[in-house]
C-alpha cells in the first residue's frame, strides 16, 4: 500500500496528493503548537489551584501560572469592590481568554474534511480516467488506463481518509481541553465574585 501511495506522488492524481499532504503539514504546526500551549505553556497543578481558591487565597492562585487563562480571570477581577464590579472586570477578559483557547483549534476539523473531499475528488478524477480508457481502441491501452485510473482513484481516497481520520481525531482532542479550560475558567470566576461579596 505505501508503494501505492508514493507512486500516486507522480502519477495522474498527483496534484490531489500533494493538497492532502499540504493540508497535512498545516494541521501538524497547528497540531504542535497547541498541544505546547495546552500542556506546556498553560501547564498547571488544578489541585494547588482549586485548593487556593476555595482558601480564599486568589492573590496566590494567580500566581500558579501567570499565563494560564483561569489565572487570567482571577487577577482581572481582583481588587474589586464589590462582586458585580469583580463580574464586569472578568467579563471584559473572559472573551478575550475564550479566544486564545480556542484559536486555531476549529482548522483541525476544517482539514479533516478538507483532506476527505479532497480525497474523494481524486476518487472522482480516477473514475473519469478508467472510464475514458473504455473508449481506446485496443486491448493493452484499455488496461493501461484502466489500472492508471483505479491507482488514482484508490490512492488518493486512501491519502485523504489518512490525513483526515487524524486529523478530526486531534480535533475532538483540543476541544476537549478547550472545554476543561473554559469550565476552570469559570469556576474561577465564581470563586472571585463569592470572594469578592465576603
Amino acid at each position: 500500500m505505501i508503494d501505492t501511495l508514493v507512486d500516486a506522488f507522480s502519477g495522474a492524481g498527483a496534484p490531489f496528493m500533494y493538497a492532502i499532504t499540504a493540508a497535512l503539514a498545516f494541521g501538524l504546526a497547528i497540531l504542535i503548537e497547541r498541544l505546547w500551549i495546552f500542556w506546556g505553556q498553560w501547564r498547571i497543578d488544578q489541585g494547588a489551584f482549586l485548593a487556593a481558591l476555595s482558601d480564599g487565597k486568589l492573590q496566590e492562585a494567580s500566581q500558579i501560572n501567570p499565563s494560564h487563562p483561569a489565572c487570567r480571570v482571577i487577577c482581572a477581577g481582583l481588587g474589586a469592590q464589590n462582586a458585580e464590579a469583580a463580574w464586569n472586570a472578568m467579563g471584559t477578559e473572559a472573551p478575550l481568554v475564550e479566544a486564545e483557547i480556542q484559536q486555531r483549534v476549529p482548522y483541525l476539523a476544517t482539514i479533516g474534511n478538507l483532506s476527505t473531499m479532497l480525497g474523494l475528488l481524486g476518487t472522482v478524477y480516477g473514475l473519469i480516467i478508467a472510464f475514458a480508457g473504455l473508449s481506446d481502441t485496443s486491448a493493452v491501452e484499455t488496461q493501461t488506463q484502466l489500472n492508471e485510473g483505479i491507482a488514482t482513484a484508490m490512492a488518493t481516497t486512501a491519502w485523504g481518509l489518512m490525513v483526515g481520520i487524524p486529523a478530526l481525531a486531534c480535533h475532538s482532542l483540543l476541544e476537549s481541553k478547550a472545554s476543561r479550560l473554559r469550565a476552570l475558567c469559570e469556576s474561577a470566576a465564581s470563586q472571585v465574585a463569592k470572594q469578592s461579596e465576603a
